[in-house]
């Protein structure tokens, strides 16, 4: 009996033990996997870091390239025939670069000719703007130049609607004082009284900009974003649509080759705000890193010796990419970073998905 019992009791240990070692087994073999993805999480996100380096060495290269003379054998190309290799700058993925760049990230540069230039914009300007957001409300309109007039001015002296110390002491929180001087920032138009308010849902970033040549006071179609287009008096969605796809095919070389598409009245509007000027020397650098589906895709491709089945993803909004703002300084050195910001939003290119689209089909 003691014999069956000891038998018993030895059997429950052995069952215990294989039960305690699958449990051991077990979390040794989850900390082993989970180990397993950190490492491979790790190397991807390093090897993603790499390819944007050298992806951004890439894209200043291609900027100071861009501003070489043209290659021998251009000037055989009629002129009318001849496509400005700078408006290739204009946010559109750069698949032509001169030295190649990883097939896990996409390269897109833009010219900051495309964007409205807040450090250099007329009074008049400003008041077109203001009646194209708010109509014929001439009050709120006279209220907002007031309040521009006393956050650049030097003095402490409110204009009649306007907004100078006093105000922002009494009714901001944290409390900030008016700049009395130039505009620094583009994300500054935010603290100006009644400006908030005004480009609520405007994407700042990509309308304006604080870095342009001081002639520049106007934006090329050729270049510009959908943001800043649609800021425009005698803007509509239809139009900016047709600019933006329009242009991957021709360039816009001066106001007549709007008049397919653009009604008279609306084309006066537009008038002074266009220029078709290519010497603008500011441009944003954006690295964009692939879906880990689309990479799979390329290098499946790779292995079949063939690419035909990789189709192109159609463009979404509010894609993000590492974005850097740099200043084209000439031939002999790389362009210099004014700024960067790790976290950037693109421009809308939902106008891309045409193009894309038919790319695809051909």
């Amino acid at each position: 009996m003691n014999k069956i019992k000891q038998q018993g009791a030895l059997l429950i240990i052995v069952l215990w033990f294989a039960v305690i070692a699958t449990i051991l087994i077990t979390v040794l073999a989850g900390e082993v996997r989970l180990s397993t993805k950190i490492v491979l999480y790790n190397k991807i996100g390093l090897q993603a870091w790499n390819d944007t380096l050298q992806a951004l060495q890439v894209a200043k290269m291609e900027i100071a390239i861009n501003h070489m003379p043209d290659p021998p054998g251009m000037e055989d190309v009629p002129l009318s025939e001849r496509k400005n290799k700078k408006y290739r700058f204009d946010g559109r993925i750069l698949n032509d670069l001169a030295y190649s760049v990883p097939n896990t990230v996409m390269v897109r540069i833009y010219n900051h000719a495309g964007k409205i230039n807040l450090s250099r914009l007329s009074k008049f300007q400003l008041r077109r703007l203001l009646k194209n957001k708010l109509g014929d409300d001439l009050e709120l309109i006279a209220s907002l130049k007031d309040a521009w007039n006393d956050w650049l001015d030097r003095d402490d002296d409110e204009r009649l609607n306007g907004a100078e110390e006093d105000y922002y002491a009494e009714t901001q929180i944290p409390v900030y004082k008016p700049r009395n001087g130039p505009i620094e920032t583009v994300r500054e138009l935010l603290l100006i009284k009644g400006f908030a308010e005004l480009l609520k849902g405007v994407d700042l970033e990509n309308t304006f900009t604080m870095y342009s040549n001081i002639s520049n006071l106007t934006i090329n179609p050729n270049l510009a974003t959908r943001e800043a287009l649609m800021m425009l008096p005698g803007m509509s969605a239809d139009i900016a649509d047709i600019i933006l796809t329009q242009r991957y095919e021709e360039e816009f070389k001066n106001y007549g080759d709007f008049n397919e598409f653009i009604e008279p009245e609306q084309l006066a509007e537009l008038r002074g705000w266009f220029n078709f000027s290519t010497s603008n020397k500011y441009y944003t650098i954006a690295i964009q890193i692939k879906s880990p589906a689309e990479i799979s895709q390329l290098i499946s491709a790779e292995d079949d010796e063939s690419q035909e089945d990789v189709k192109i993803q159609p463009p979404t909004k509010n894609q993000q990419a590492y974005m850097v703002t740099v200043e084209y300084r000439g031939f002999n050195q790389l362009p210099k970073v004014l700024m960067v910001n790790p976290y950037g939003i693109l421009p809308d290119t939902s106008h891309e998905v045409a193009i894309y689209d038919a790319a695809n089909n051909e």
